[in-house]
């Protein structure tokens, strides 16, 4: 026993003996004024205004309160009307073809600006929507014209959305248990207009939660497009209890991008990941993005899809 302790002490000490305290400081990084303003033709413009955090900090980001905010469009200036924590409301709502400049003033840091041009909206004929029941899953065919205009590169993301308005009664609402996890995924039969890079990060086998793509394999014709959309078999079965929009977005070369470097991100939110490296369009001392989108929403009417003759 007393040799065993003797040995056990002598361990300890030659490892205690390898053992050297380097004491430094790391001074934290300093708070970048990020910038970030998607207007859209749906709504009123606003910029979010707010200092960068630590990436372990979970406090929410903290506005930057002495920015003085004016908007260019198209050489008349406007100032917001109201401010909302972050938020800087503008009484102005954004047009296809407008020319938009962020200039924005903060003590100590230099001219602050930023700029896009609205997109025009996207022409498409209304889509008509077959649902097939199939298991597990129910899948919806979606059907329409997209008319691409000619001329410079054209870029479109499409995607679904739940209608927020729709109410149910108690006997609807047994229906209605897995609605918090709804999560339709779209899958272009003719995926020859589409780069799969761009949205293969979304993937979940061929199905995307959104498409984004440039008209580059359009070439400014008028072209059907046709969409299966994949959902829960719960969801689908009923479809009269749901109202789904099919969103459409034109998107400016800044929307474009930042869109898809974001979509490329996703999934590397670990803390030994090479840190992402998102599009910036911001001039002066600050990060962040002013990108417009031209959007419109198209009712989807499901129709139950005739079987066919053999």
């Amino acid at each position: 026993m007393f040799k065993k302790t003797i040995a056990l002490l002598t361990i300890v000490t030659f490892f205690a003996s390898c053992e050297k305290v380097l004491e430094f400081d790391i001074e934290d990084s300093d708070r970048h004024v990020v910038i970030n303003a998607l207007p859209c033709t749906d709504s009123l413009f606003f910029a979010n205004i707010t200092y960068s955090r630590f990436f372990l900090d979970n406090q929410p980001f903290a506005p930057v309160t002495n920015a003085t905010v004016t908007l260019d469009v198209n050489g008349t200036i406007y100032s917001p009307t109201s401010r909302d924590g972050a938020n800087h409301l503008f009484a102005y709502r954004p047009t296809a073809g407008d020319t938009l400049t962020l200039h924005v003033d903060i003590p100590g840091h230099g001219s602050i600006y930023g700029g896009t041009r609205q997109p025009a909206l996207p022409d498409m004929q209304p889509p008509l929507a077959e649902l097939d029941t199939l298991m597990p899953f129910n899948t919806a065919e979606i059907s329409f014209t997209l008319n691409d205009p000619q001329g410079r590169d054209y870029y479109y993301v499409y995607l679904t959305e739940r209608d927020s308005g729709v109410q149910w009664n108690t006997f609807e609402k047994k229906w209605d248990t897995i609605d918090t996890v709804i999560n339709p995924y779209f899958n272009c039969v003719n995926a020859e207009i589409i780069d799969p890079a761009v949205n293969s990060v979304e993937g979940f086998m061929k199905y995307f939660n959104r498409l984004l793509f440039v008209d580059s394999l359009i070439d400014g014709r008028s072209y059907d497009v046709e969409l299966s959309l994949m959902m829960l078999k719960d969801t689908a079965e009923h479809p009269l209890l749901r109202e789904y929009s099919l969103v459409v977005e034109s998107l400016s070369p800044e929307a474009y991008r930042y869109t898809k470097e974001v979509l490329a991100s996703q999934g590397m939110a670990s803390y030994f990941a090479e840190p992402s490296s998102i599009y910036s369009n911001i001039r002066g001392e600050a990060l962040g993005i002013i990108a417009g989108i031209a959007r419109r929403h198209y009712p989807l009417t499901f129709v139950y899809k005739q079987p066919e003759e053999e």
